[in-house]
């Protein structure tokens, strides 16, 4: 017996482990989701960047190749080529432009630093620019210090041809710190920045450049080992301050440099989890929203199933209430149709007076049961509320009883009461009540037996108390009393009690049974009790 509720158990808990796992998955699915769309959008953040960077040498590079046009810079005379390198460097918003022949040598240019001039030749990186353009090409080259990291610059070149041969070389000199105002710095999130890094793994511009210079070279294999793409994402640990980071990198068009931001791991999972509560709340609003709509559904469904279930209940009480009326007409029928039959056979002789008063007694039966069922078929005259004395309604009902207590030789107490007696009810409905209850009382208490009525106060309500020494009802009996024709009386219908039900619950109240072995069985009509500005007293 123990082996199929095992494997119902191993099943049960193999589905559960299941159903862990794909929730698990989906939720890691959605992380990682997440995850790739913040850094998509910082990816587009840094190809802006990039896209900004190389307008700002796009405009550099085409008005220094307009200057290489012009016939008086072509013509590589100082005097008429300086004028021409002024106006340029004021409009181009450069430090200094310089025209070298392709020797090197300076043939003119519009500064009054002549060692600012010179001192690129001594940088390999300047040479190597400068071979370039000598090929036709134009070149940008990586940082180069000139007195100092506040004097460092980088420098773009540009060939003068003439007759498809490069006659000479126009450089423009352009500041490190022209770069920085050319970076991003509005709408970056707290603790990420850009940088920029030439092929050398040495900074163009960082927000923290003064801590890094001068690069060691372990720092530069790092930086050069991370860009070694065009483009791509890397994790590292930041050299400056010793966080994880998430680097993301891209080339720029017109310089073999790299734009680069740099994002801490910390900042970036904070940042997937905030949007994901985001997304949390209004998954959260969504589900409330279709469990309310589930709601409203599932009330209207429940309301016509329990529509169809009263339905079926009240074809059920019919059939009940034909079943029973046909079954207690059927009884003093049979006894009618007998004694007619027997004088039917006899009719020589006529009816014996004994038959006669019995054939009338049945039909006398038939016509009471016709009237009782009238009265609980036909729905109850709306009551006429006032207020009643209880206290005086109930000595008249137990007056009005006194000959069929006398002849059970019955004694009768009514306790005086201590609270105040006044209802709000309809007095012929509540007397109905009050006698059918005495009517039962009597008829179930034994010959010399007694009956108690009390009046009190319970749960904010007049109680009546009946209370007969007779036998005591089971409990299974006390849940159907009230019910029509449901009865323990040999003779009776069971349609009494089903009114006094009936007009109670329309006076607010309600009558309890209580009953128990070898002590009778009481009845409890609760009412509720009137107001001292209510109605003037009837009785």
């Amino acid at each position: 017996m123990g082996l199929p509720r095992t494997k119902n158990s191993i099943a049960m808990t193999f589905v559960g482990i299941c159903l862990l796992m794909v929730i698990a998955g989906l939720i890691v699915n959605y992380f990682n989701f997440q995850y790739k769309t913040i850094v998509a959008g910082e990816r587009e953040r840094l190809k802006d960047e990039a896209t900004i960077l190389d307008t700002y040498f796009n405009t550099k590079l085409i008005g220094l190749k307009l200057l290489a046009n012009y016939q008086d810079v072509r013509s590589l005379e100082t005097l008429r080529a300086r004028r021409n390198l002024l106006e340029a460097a004021a409009t181009l918003g450069v430090d200094n432009i310089a025209l070298y022949d392709t020797k090197g040598k300076l043939i003119c240019d519009c500064s009054s630093m002549p060692g600012y001039i010179s001192a690129p030749f001594e940088d390999q990186r300047f040479r190597d620019a400068f071979q370039t353009v000598l090929t036709g090409k134009t070149a940008i080259s990586g940082r180069m210090i000139y007195g100092g990291l506040t004097k460092a610059f980088i420098s773009i070149h540009v060939p003068v041809i003439e007759e498809n041969r490069v006659i000479a070389v126009l450089v423009a000199y352009i500041p490190l710190s022209d770069i920085s105002m050319a970076i991003m710095k509005e709408g970056v999130p707290e603790r990420q920045y850009f940088f920029v890094l030439d092929s050398h793994g040495q900074f163009l511009y960082h927000p923290h450049i003064t801590e890094l210079y001068p690069e060691s070279q372990p720092l530069k294999e790092q930086m050069t080992g991370l860009v070694r793409k065009n483009v791509g994402i890397d994790e590292f640990t930041s050299p400056l301050d010793g966080i994880d980071k998430l680097i993301i990198y891209s080339e720029l068009y017109n310089a073999d440099w790299h734009v680069a931001t740099t994002v801490p791991l910390a900042s970036l999972y904070m940042r997937v989890l905030g949007k994901s509560l985001e997304d949390a709340r209004s998954f959260f609003l969504l589900a409330l929203c279709l469990a309310l709509l589930y709601g409203v559904g599932y009330q209207a469904k429940r309301h016509e199933r329990e529509r169809e279930r009263l339905k079926l209940e009240r074809m059920t009480c019919v059939n009940q209430f034909a079943a029973g009326i046909a079954h207690e007409i059927r009884n003093p029928l049979t006894s009618i149709k007998g004694f007619i039959q027997l004088m039917s056979r006899r009719s020589d002789r006529p009816a014996t007076p004994e038959h006669l008063e019995i054939i009338l007694s049945e039909i006398g039966r038939i016509d009471n049961l016709i009237s009782e069922f009238q009265m609980l078929a036909r729905p109850l005259k709306e009551p006429e509320f006032q207020k009643v004395n209880i206290c005086k309604l109930v000595e008249d009902v137990a007056l009005l009883m006194e000959g069929q207590v006398h002849n059970k030789n019955i004694t009768v107490r009514l306790q005086p009461s201590t609270a105040d007696c006044f209802a709000v009810g309809d007095m012929p409905q509540l007397k109905q009540v009050f006698i059918n209850l005495m009517k039962n009382a009597v008829e179930a208490a034994p010959f010399g037996g007694h009956i108690n009525i009390a009046i009190d106060r319970q749960q904010n309500m007049l109680a009546v108390t009946v209370e007969n020494n007779g036998d005591s009802i089971p409990q299974d009996i006390i849940e159907k009393l009230g019910t029509p024709f449901f009865t323990t009386k040999e003779n009776g219908t069971g349609l009494g009690l089903s009114v006094c039900f009936s007009i109670v619950g329309n006076h607010g109240g309600k009558i309890k049974v209580l009953s128990q072995k070898d002590m009778g069985t009481v009845f409890t009509v609760l009412l509720p009790p009137a107001t001292d500005d209510y109605v003037p007293v009837i009785l």
